[in-house]
């Protein structure tokens, strides 16, 4: 099977970065293009309507998406400089699993999603099961959950050295 519209899912949790390492080697195997997504929780906070009877204006998020859309650009340069010849970044606001595994998918004809087996929503997880859990449920097409790194050797890693948005 050759992938070649290849989604990772990034949050600055130690596993995406291990997924996003992997994600580059199928790239470059299949010559295949990188998307990258990071996904700001926008259930939080109800945000403003047409009608104005909001709680909260999108701007609320306006500099999460700022940090991410850096993260997004350094990982971009990282994967371009190691041999990946397309890679395209986005950052949502929503849930998680719903774009992540359903709407960008079938918006971009993605055809693998490589994704941590855990991220930074160890409360999230605990309520409603894991991202990588549901991914693998419902996606409309292959998922890879990465569990090690290029070695498959297991990290053991607490904390991230970015704030859960």
């Amino acid at each position: 099977m050759s992938y070649q519209k290849i989604l990772v899912g990034i949050d600055g949790s130690k596993q995406s970065e291990m997924a996003l390492a992997k994600a580059v080697d199928i790239a470059k195997m299949n010559n295949a293009t990188l998307y990258l997504i990071s996904v700001i929780n926008g259930e939080r906070y109800p945000t403003t309507s047409p009608s104005g009877f909001g709680f909260v204006d999108k701007s609320i998020y306006d500099s999460a998406v700022q940090t991410m859309n850096k993260r997004l650009a350094e990982e971009k340069q990282k994967a371009e400089k190691a041999g990946v010849k397309e890679v395209h970044t986005d950052v949502e606001i929503g849930n998680a699993k719903v774009e992540l595994a359903e709407k960008f998918p079938k918006d971009n004809g993605i055809d693998l999603i490589v994704i941590g087996a855990t991220g930074l929503n160890a409360i999230g997880r605990l309520i409603v099961g894991s991202t990588a859990a549901y991914t693998v449920r419902v996606a409309p097409c292959d998922v890879m959950v990465v569990k090690t790194d290029l070695d498959n050797k297991k990290l053991a890693i607490k904390e991230s050295s970015y704030p859960e948005i």
